[in-house]
């Protein structure tokens, strides 16, 4: 009697991963807290803004330093793997944060929720692109990228805007307990993921050649190299959303209970670029829509730094607008000039250069911002200005200098 042979492994169907695998990154930003994080380190745990941006600083840090790592781990050992690691972590860490009541035990929750943080970024985007590269789906990476992005941005305003009432009608910790929940409904979907094939050019590499290799594609490839750095100076007006958003609106005198909903309008705005990405690209091309964005980026911390009421709260609209509409274009542009093995590794690059630029700019906008808030976002805005400027002449300089074909 032959033993019996083992099931047939589930076949991988591509848009219901992709669907859990947004409800998962719907999960994860679930966060009420979010929306009244640094008001909470200010008036709950009476620290200064200074000593939140240096706090920043700590969390993208870390972050900087784990991110790469967790990158060659995803390409290593596995997509669905390294979200498990990271949603425990992370899930850990927000947790600590809500009950930790002195500077110590913050840093500490910091050190964990930053940790698994980096386990998941740069992997959602692999995970997307390896999932549509299983049916040949490559060239719509750009328009999932962006749809997970604005699920996610949306999922963090709703929660925001509950989270913002219900400090209002209780304390500020208690939307911070409640950030575990989210976590728990995120496991249930990571559960029913499977994880994605595949095409792997070469064999299976050890850690270390990973890390390697990545490295060497990023030396080699110029177009890959600029385009990064260009979606980094990019992102980095993130920071103005992250640390002076909040203080902006306590300083305008708007009630606690209506951060979340005011928030809306931006990041909606951004959630809406971010859909609309690949066809903004499409029209404008890649660059040209790079131009806009920095532009939108700077123009809008301009208005932030030269108005001083209420109605510049438009320049943070602009600047999410421009951002969001910029980064699943220029992810799609990268990957689809990285090999699959190591696609997360290089994915994580722009995690790691926004790490780099929030752990300087953390401080400056924290200790400037106690000073004045114009003065933060004017010399953000100068900042970008140079950095971004600077990496998309690069960019465009080496398309001119290559072959048509390799550039596109």
């Amino acid at each position: 009697m032959t033993p019996a042979a083992p099931p047939a492994s589930r076949p991988f169907v591509v848009d219901r991963n992709l669907r859990l695998l947004n409800a998962l990154g719907v999960f994860t930003l679930a966060q009420p807290g979010l929306a009244i994080w640094v008001v909470y380190l200010l008036d709950f745990r009476h620290l200064t803004l200074a000593q939140v941006g240096i706090m920043e600083a700590f969390y993208w840090g870390v972050k900087l330093l784990m991110e790469v790592p967790s990158g060659a781990v995803a390409d290593r050992f596995g997509r669905r793997a390294t979200f498990w690691l990271g949603l425990i972590i992370e899930g850990a860490g927000v947790t600590m944060f809500a009950f930790a009541s002195n500077f110590p035990i913050l840093l500490a929750s910091y050190v964990l929720w930053s940790s698994g943080f980096s386990f998941r970024s740069g992997n959602d985007q692999a995970y997307i692109y390896d999932a549509l590269a299983a049916e040949g789906r490559e060239r719509e990476f750009s328009k999932h990228a962006g749809r997970y992005q604005a699920l996610t941005t949306a999922a963090f305003t709703i929660a925001g805007i509950g989270g913002a009432w219900l400090a209002s009608v209780s304390t500020l910790q208690v939307p911070m307990m409640f950030g575990v929940v989210p976590y728990l409904a995120g496991a249930v979907c990571l559960a029913l993921m499977q994880e994605p094939p595949r095409k792997l050019k070469h064999h299976r590499t050890s850690y270390i050649e990973t890390l390697r290799t990545a490295a060497r594609a990023l030396r080699d490839v110029r177009l890959v190299r600029y385009a990064l750095l260009t979606q980094i100076a990019i992102e980095t007006g993130f920071i103005a959303s992250i640390l002076l958003m909040q203080p902006f609106l306590q300083q305008q005198g708007v009630p606690l209970a209506w951060f979340g909903l005011l928030q809306t309008p931006a990041t909606l705005a951004g959630a809406v670029a971010a859909i609309a990405s690949a066809r903004i690209a499409h029209w404008l091309g890649i660059r040209r829509l790079a131009v806009f964005a920095i532009a939108g980026v700077v123009g809008g911390l301009t208005v932030l730094a030269t108005i001083d009421r209420s109605g510049a709260f438009v320049g943070f609209i602009v600047l999410q607008l421009a951002i969001g509409a910029a980064t699943p274009a220029i992810s799609g542009y990268v990957n689809d000039r990285t090999d699959s093995s190591i696609r997360a590794t290089m994915m994580s690059v722009v995690p790691l250069g926004t790490s780099l630029t929030f752990t300087l700019v953390g401080p400056f906008a924290g200790i400037v911002g106690d000073a004045s808030l114009r003065l933060a976002f004017g010399g953000m805005a100068l900042g970008i200005l140079v950095a971004a400027g600077v990496s998309l002449t690069l960019w465009r300089a080496t398309e001119r200098a290559i072959p048509v074909e390799v550039a596109r």
